[in-house]
């Protein structure tokens, strides 16, 4: 749903205003490939996500924002456009940044919070983009699945080469140490298997929207190619030893049977022989999941041990900071204590039990109630929820106008917020960069693809 407002129509105005101005000026002229370079910049934020530091990948990520200005400013027709789980982010953003200025440890907040403000900034900025560039959506869908392949080929390289493990990651107290994962953490900063999981698990839906697309596109042998980094990707999740990213994958692989599912009886009601193959695949994969478990016990008990509970060190570990985060929000629960990690640690040493110091919540549920308020949470959950009907209203769509590759699109974005979102729940990777500019990527993507739709129904076209 376009959501059309007053603000937003003074604020298109405004932009038609200098649009009309600069018109046929030089300035104009300089920037006729704007597009393009706000594409290059995209690719490049993805690309430094896989090696570079925090900060050096915001750079590239605010250059996509300060073009994405200057495009609306200068070229003819641009426009913002708004939706309905849009509209519930802005309002996550406001309590956020109320928040933030009502924090009794201000300059830590704010430090925080700038990082939301690029992220947003970031998202809305990449959603122009593929409003007005939706042919490019498959090639950025490709680009990410290559990146996301590559980091899942150096975690397999990592788990055989038996890397160096950087700091105690796994209680060896259940487990003999030949059962012990070598956790891989592949080339993101800084060196975590715990983040390489949560990059592998919001990435890895890419592979499988692009090789929807490849099967729709009968492009069949480009199709095996997909399917073996698709295998590969899914093994490095594995390696990677994050429980966490185990049960976002987990959610993957049952909203993929789900949405698929979905389309076949959306799409393909009537081919009582494909609904038959359909079975026969969700079959082999549940047998394939079977016997990897069987044959590699590392993984099986990795996965047991999240069964464990105060039985497992790590485990006992965040329960405890559970506990004290709980009591954070319970005194905060309003407004929150402000954003960020260094606002976080300076108030958690109110609550937390002796030994067990923590850099956040490790539930991204309870990191945003903590450091927001309860309403923030709502409007974040507003926003995912939202999102999650729209999409399902779109691939539900039996509008002969919407194709397979478009619902493609939004299925890959739906089983993205799946995955992180079921990692986030016992973990806060979410909130790092590398994670956060390929979820809003994909977002964008769906969200361009969602907005086409509507503005075609709005229109009254067929």
């Amino acid at each position: 749903m376009i959501i059309n407002s007053k603000l937003l129509e003074l604020k298109n105005s405004c932009y038609a205003f200098f649009q009309n101005k600069f018109e046929n000026t030089a300035c104009c002229k300089i920037f006729n490939k704007i597009e393009e370079i706000i594409l290059l910049f995209i690719g490049i934020t993805l690309l430094a996500s896989t090696f570079m530091q925090s900060e050096h990948i915001a750079v590239f990520a605010l250059i996509v924002v300060l073009l994405t200005f200057l495009k609306l400013l200068v070229k003819k027709g641009a426009k913002v456009v708004i939706t309905g789980f849009d509209a519930a982010l802005i309002i996550y953003f406001l309590i956020c940044l109320i928040s933030t200025v009502n924090s009794t440890l201000l300059p830590q907040s704010l430090h925080g919070f700038l990082k939301t403000v690029v992220y947003i900034l970031y998202y809305f900025s990449a959603a122009n983009y593929f409003q007005t560039n939706q042919s490019k959506i498959k090639y950025v869908l490709f680009f990410i699945s290559l990146l996301c392949c590559v980091e899942g080929l150096i975690a397999l390289y990592q788990n055989f080469a038996g890397v160096e493990q950087i700091s105690t990651w796994q209680d060896l107290a259940y487990v003999n140490p030949e059962d012990a994962i070598a956790r891989a953490y592949g080339t993101l900063k800084p060196y975590n298997p715990n983040l390489l999981g949560g990059y592998l698990v919001c990435a890895l839906p890419c592979i499988i929207g692009a090789g929807a697309m490849l099967l729709i596109n009968r492009h069949f042998k480009s199709l095996i190619a997909g399917v073996v980094m698709l295998l590969i990707t899914s093994l490095a999740v594995f390696v990677t030893g994050s429980r966490g990213a185990y049960l976002g994958l987990g959610a993957i692989a049952a909203g993929f049977v789900i949405l698929v599912t979905i389309i076949i009886n959306t799409d393909f009601k009537t081919q009582e022989k494909l609904k038959s193959v359909w079975h026969k695949i969700v079959a082999a994969l549940c047998a394939a999941f079977a016997l990897l478990l069987i044959a590699v016990p590392k993984i099986t008990k990795r996965i047991l041990s999240i069964f464990i509970l105060r039985g497992d060190s790590s485990t006992s570990f965040r329960m405890n900071v559970y506990n004290s985060s709980w009591h954070m929000f319970c005194d905060n629960w309003l407004l929150g204590i402000g954003a960020g990690n260094q606002t976080f640690r300076e108030i958690y040493g109110l609550y937390m039990l002796t030994g067990f110091d923590a850099l956040s919540t490790y539930s991204v549920p309870l990191e945003i109630a903590v450091e927001a308020g309860i309403f923030a949470l709502i409007a974040f959950a507003v926003f995912v929820v939202w999102f999650i009907i729209d999409g399902y209203k779109f691939i539900t769509n039996n509008d002969s106008a919407v194709v397979l590759a478009d619902k493609a699109i939004v299925c890959a974005a739906i089983l993205t917020v799946a995955g992180v979102m079921m990692h986030g729940m016992f973990d806060t990777i979410y909130f790092r960069p590398q994670v956060q500019f390929v979820f809003w990527t994909m977002i964008a993507m769906a969200s361009a693809v969602i907005v086409k739709n509507d503005v075609r129904n709005e229109s009254g076209i067929d």
